[in-house]
């Protein structure tokens, strides 16, 4: 249950352009409850560029809504320790350096470049994790690199060397190629090349056979997200309920099963709508944030105008 003045965030709920119009007339069917409470709403259509912020338009605004200071550095280089906190774990780091985290990623050769697998949809094992984790830490002897555990899916990096705040959010980059978002900052060539052998090294890992053996992908690389230090930002999450039901429909373009999975959201909200939380609709370049509306006394009479329709089809 939310909590008054709460908010619940729905990724990839936000129709894209090309399809905004014919999924808006789908939705008192299949989003009743939530239609009926975003027309009392008054809302924003927040517009965040991907090439500014490094990271999607959702991760961009949960940076800013826990206060991160916009001249400390890009919105991804805050996305670490922000996941830090999300997960309430110490960062285990000096204050003043760097906090880096690594995912644990499949690279899938596409027509267009590598495509980016992420580890929520690798189902990866602590005892997979922890085997992989050993070897990468052998590599690491003679580089200016360490790993340590943090968790089954990312581990926390340290290095020696400067490392470049550069590198895309990898939510972002797996919406694309890989090749769009991979940068050649010279600072980060030791560990651009530190990857490339521990590629080499997981081809044909046993922990990577025994995955191929039971129909999974392999994990065959590391992506690093962060950059900035502790001392730099404490962040101050706002409490959110996340839906992510509708990212993988969004992403495939299957636009029937995200209205199948709407529908099984619209069931879920119906009781939380009562509590009045702030709605946070999303996709890759925007979020429709809409809040309760103050109550005016003429609205007994004249039924306001909902503003959330207009900033749902502006994308088209």
């Amino acid at each position: 249950m939310t909590a008054a003045n709460s908010c619940i965030v729905l990724s990839e709920a936000l129709a894209p352009p090309t399809i905004a119009k014919e999924l808006f007339k789908q939705l008192p069917t299949y989003a009743p409850h939530l239609l009926g409470y975003l027309d009392q709403c008054d809302t924003q259509l927040v517009a965040l560029n991907p090439e500014k912020t490094r990271c999607t338009a959702l991760e961009a605004w949960l940076v800013e809504q826990a206060q991160f200071p916009l001249s400390t550095a890009k919105h991804n280089a805050a996305l670490a320790l922000l996941l830090a906190a999300q997960s309430e774990k110490k960062c285990d780091a000096d204050q003043n350096s760097a906090f880096w985290l690594v995912e644990l990623v499949h690279m899938a050769p596409s027509r267009d470049g590598a495509a980016l697998i992420l580890s929520n949809d690798l189902a990866i094992s602590s005892e997979q994790s922890a085997a992989l984790l050993a070897s990468a830490q052998a590599l690491c002897e003679g580089t200016p690199f360490t790993l340590s555990p943090w968790s089954d899916t990312h581990w926390q990096l340290h290095s020696q060397t400067e490392l470049a705040p550069i590198f895309a959010s990898p939510q972002l980059v797996s919406r694309s190629a890989v090749n769009e978002w991979w940068d050649q900052d010279p600072r980060n060539q030791t560990w651009r090349r530190f990857v490339n052998e521990l590629q080499m090294l997981y081809f044909n890992h046993p922990i990577n056979q025994q995955r191929q053996d039971q129909g999974l992908l392999p994990i065959n690389s590391l992506w690093p997200l962060g950059g900035i230090s502790p001392a730099a930002w404490q962040p101050q999450p706002r409490p959110t309920v996340s839906f992510h039901a509708l990212t993988h429909a969004y992403l495939s373009q299957d636009w029937g099963l995200w209205l199948q999975q709407l529908q099984h959201i619209d069931t879920e909200l119906a009781p939380l709508l009562a509590q009045q939380p702030t709605i946070v609709l999303s996709n890759t370049d925007y979020v429709l944030v809409a809040g309760p509306k103050p109550q005016r006394f003429w609205h007994r009479f004249i039924q306001p105008t909902p503003t959330w329709r207009s900033h749902w089809l502006a994308q088209s």
